[in-house]
């Protein structure tokens, strides 16, 4: 394979800009490919729906551009047609933390629209009577109780105060802390868990069974955080997944469960499954996380088969108008479907990047059809390696 003039004169590698594209929720329709992965985690949604009992917990594992962001992002669009609270969050952070457990908490909460979830008197009642400042702060959310014709409960400012202390952007003062009538400040796992579990209550009592969690970049918690950490937040996950037992009888009935789809790299992966190797013999939070696992997802390179399928699919989307059409809007020939196979190695986003490259200046062009000469010609153009 030879180089790119990326390459060459930069020093930028093909990866590099493969890994720079992000999925988004318009390329689910690009999961063309996945129909067994599909099948697993549809049923582990349903499954979900059914019980209140008990959590479950999700792993999809591959290497960076095998479609572990579509994936999650295909379990939130589905859980959310199942009649599901899906959310969607990365692990990834440009600042240094100090406490992940509480932050992780604090992520969830902060990708909760509050706007749309209808909650009862009744409701935020009885979750006073377990935990007061939890009540409180949603009290406040959900109802604005000192409404007054100035500010309706939506525009109230302690409605803006108690979900900005909620979701962690605001360290409240002591006088704060009064007027939203709360006496402890979300400082601890603990008292994070609290307002989780109020969460969870809320939802369920709103009809939704249960909240799905789609956590992206999981392999960052070996980057950022110390080995202690990983160990502290490691049990925390797990933590997690028996959060049911933790939820107080009078609240549990009616508390929707959690679905936790976790996305991590196959060297993520790997150091998870070596540092459970070294626990076997000291101990610690690996092992029993990894026995609570409902799926381990595997994110393979695509078949040829698969190839093509994706490659219809892609060549058929029209950027412009930002729709697929029932067609490719260039026809391709044999050899550039081959050619892109070989070049790639059933790679979903190096597919996805060079059929968008191949695709707009075909259209430049206006040629007729696309072939293995007039791809190689687009790469070399581009600066992408070629073989």
């Amino acid at each position: 394979m030879k180089d790119s003039f990326l390459q060459k004169e930069y020093g930028l590698k093909d990866s590099q800009l493969f890994k720079s594209r992000t999925a988004t929720k318009d390329d689910v329709k690009l999961i063309v490919s996945r129909k067994r992965e599909q099948k697993t985690y549809d049923k582990i949604l349903e499954d979900s729906m059914k019980t209140s009992k008990t959590n479950f917990l999700v792993f999809f594992v591959g290497n960076y551009g095998m479609g572990k962001t579509l994936s999650l992002l295909d379990v939130k669009e589905r859980a959310n047609n199942k009649g599901a609270y899906p959310i969607y969050l990365t692990l990834q952070s440009e600042e240094k933390i100090s406490k992940p457990e509480v932050d992780f908490i604090q992520r969830v909460l902060k990708e909760i629209n509050f706007d749309e979830i209808k909650v009862e008197t009744d409701t935020i009642n009885e979750l006073k009577k377990i935990y007061p400042d939890v009540g409180n702060v949603f009290q406040r959310i959900f109802t604005g109780e000192i409404q007054t014709s100035l500010y309706p409960a939506r525009k109230n400012p302690l409605r803006n105060l108690a979900i900005s202390f909620l979701v962690g952007d605001v360290s409240p003062t002591k006088n704060e802390l009064n007027k939203i009538g709360v006496i402890r400040k979300i400082d601890r796992v603990r008292i994070a868990k609290e307002y989780l579990i109020g969460l969870l209550y809320i939802l369920g009592s709103s009809g939704f069974q249960s909240l799905v969690i789609c956590v992206d970049e999981f392999e960052y918690l070996f980057s950022v955080l110390s080995k202690s950490q990983q160990s502290t937040v490691l049990a925390f996950f797990r933590s997690l997944y028996d959060l049911q037992i933790a939820i107080p009888d009078s609240l549990k009935s009616n508390a929707a469960n959690m679905a936790l789809f976790i996305a991590v790299s196959s060297d993520g992966w790997k150091k998870l499954t070596t540092l459970g190797d070294k626990e076997r013999k000291t101990g610690g939070p690996i092992n029993a996380l990894k026995e609570r696992i409902t799926e381990l997802i595997s994110l393979d390179p695509l078949t040829e088969k698969d190839t093509i399928n994706l490659i219809e699919k892609r060549l058929s989307y029209d950027r412009v108008r930002g729709k697929y059409k029932n067609e490719p809007l260039i026809p391709f020939t044999d050899d550039f479907v081959e050619y892109l196979f070989k070049l790639t190695q059933g790679t979903p986003r190096e597919i996805i990047v060079r059929c968008d490259s191949v695709l707009d200046r075909g259209l430049e062009k206006e040629v007729p059809r696309l072939t293995k000469e007039f791809a190689k010609e687009v790469f070399k153009e581009r600066g992408l390696s070629y073989i």
